[in-house]
């Protein structure tokens, strides 16, 4: 462990090569990841981004989820690579988007809470793939996403799923000037479970008709995945509901039928989610005649507690059914997989991934302290080197208890996560035997524990020290009454 840290202390170079000029920026607006395209044609002529808001790998119906919860997902990874262990770097969807398109952790290009913005001048996917000759356009379902899309050449936003990817399909056949592009599409609706207002009805009936389970199956099977705890006497529930932030995610669930439609509403809205994927890929992939191979990378960016450890959200905590996403990665000409990856993927490696496809020699980025590209593991080609995995919750400071305003942060091996908090007693767990995370083995002798922590405490003096500033930290007024009416602002 010590001498991997005092080569993470090395200037950070493409691929962990040394290079001086890519070390800790000079000035707080010098953006620390650069880029030198090649000569040669993109392996991809298209990149398509789609992005299930608070989405948990388990409640995937290709990651074993016990309801058909994503039919289109699961054909794109029955064609393609599925990352079975695939992690968010911080359970907070702006923070989250923003490290997916740049590839640096949040402490470092500094968007850590929704409705802050990366600059202007930041150096991420959307302005490496415009260098690079593709049209670039961002559809996102909330405003505040405008804050992570300002290097897109278009971007457009609506509340509602449906008229969002009418004004997407409105673009591909109308509007676009090339079979080259980008094309960012955010769908926010796993979210809403909390809201009856939003209840998908008509694919809540859908969906339980491909159900084999209900009732006291259902909500058995629901209670072993999610670490429910045992019901009391009388049969009613007290399953904790802690809320992300004070006066927001408040639900209440009594009893096993209340509880259910609780989670018949995120489970109706994530197919509704995934068959509008479905109906963007028909209009690219069969509709349009393109030339050349789109690259489809399909994730979410965090997941969900619904009652896990007692909590509703996601903000909160950063425990695995907050971290743990789906990730899947397609070629529309069947180039890539069919494969399931077991390898511990991050997050940050969506922008060397998509750099490496480009033929981009990129600096800045630390496959150790960062991403790396995703090839050899798509291609089964030797060249992975396995790497723990960093996350971090989102600042609390707005928590009128005081309890979550402390920093927190996380790091996972292959086996093991140490959660390391800015007060009180750490948590580490055992992730083979303990995949819930209900065992907490801090205090118990344990070398793993002290290699992890120490190598988390060292990650985080290294990514403070290459922080930038961030772009604008005054939240536009739209964006404020938009975050205050979906509970994130008060």
């Amino acid at each position: 462990m010590r001498r991997l840290f005092l080569a993470f202390l090395a200037p950070l170079g493409a691929c962990g090569e040394s290079d001086p000029a890519a070390s800790v920026p000079e000035s707080e607006s010098t953006w620390p990841v650069t880029w030198e395209l090649g000569s040669g044609e993109a392996r991809f002529q298209r990149v398509v981004l789609v992005t299930f808001d608070t989405l948990r790998a388990d409640h995937v119906s290709s990651y074993g989820y016990f309801r058909r919860t994503t039919p289109f997902l699961d054909l794109l990874a029955s064609r393609g690579v599925l990352f079975e262990r695939a992690m968010a770097a911080v359970s907070h969807t702006g923070p989250s988007h923003a490290t997916m398109l740049t590839g640096l952790t949040p402490l470092e290009h500094g968007v850590e809470q929704n409705g802050h913005s990366l600059p202007e001048d930041a150096n991420d996917l959307g302005r490496l793939l415009g260098e690079a000759g593709f049209e670039t356009a961002a559809f996102v379902n909330v405003e505040f996403l405008r804050g992570v899309a300002t290097s897109f050449g278009k971007v457009e936003t609506d509340t509602n799923a449906g008229p969002l990817v009418d004004a997407a399909l409105r673009w591909l056949r109308r509007e676009r000037g090339s079979d080259r592009f980008f094309l960012w599409l955010h769908l926010y609706g796993p979210h809403r479970w909390k809201e009856e207002v939003y209840a998908p009805t008509r694919t809540l009936a859908e969906l339980e008709a491909d159900d084999g389970l209900a009732g006291e199956r259902l909500y058995e099977a629901l209670s072993r995945l999610h670490g429910l705890p045992q019901r009391n006497p009388d049969g009613t529930l007290d399953l904790g509901w802690t809320a992300a932030v004070a006066g927001s995610d408040r639900v209440e669930a009594n009893t096993v039928d209340e509880y259910l439609t609780l989670v018949g509403r995120y489970d109706a809205h994530t197919r509704h989610a995934d068959k509008l994927a479905g109906e963007l890929y028909a209009v690219i992939e069969r509709e349009l005649d393109l030339a050349g191979t789109s690259l489809w990378i399909l994730t979410s960016d965090h997941g969900e507690g619904l009652a896990s450890h007692g909590v509703a959200g996601h903000g909160s905590r950063i425990y695995q059914e907050q971290l743990h996403v789906p990730l899947v990665l397609h070629a529309s000409d069947g180039s890539l997989g069919p494969a399931r990856v077991a390898a511990l993927v991050q997050h940050v490696d969506l922008f060397p991934t998509v750099a490496d496809y480009l033929g981009a020699r990129v600096r800045g980025l630390d496959p150790a302290l960062h991403g790396a590209s995703l090839r050899p593991l798509l291609e089964g080609t030797p060249g992975w080197s396995d790497r723990p995995a960093f996350s971090q919750r989102r600042p609390l400071e707005g928590d009128a208890k005081g309890k979550n305003a402390e920093e927190l942060y996380a790091l996972q091996s292959d086996r093991h996560k140490v959660l390391v908090h800015g007060s009180g007693e750490d948590e580490f767990y055992d992730l083979e035997e303990d995949p819930l995370e209900l065992r907490n083995l801090f205090g118990a002798e344990s070398r793993e524990y002290d290699a992890l922590r120490t190598l988390l405490r060292e990650r985080v003096e290294i990514y403070r020290a290459r922080r930038l500033s961030g772009g604008d930290v005054e939240i536009p007024a739209d964006w404020l009454l938009e975050l205050q009416a979906l509970g994130y602002a008060e």
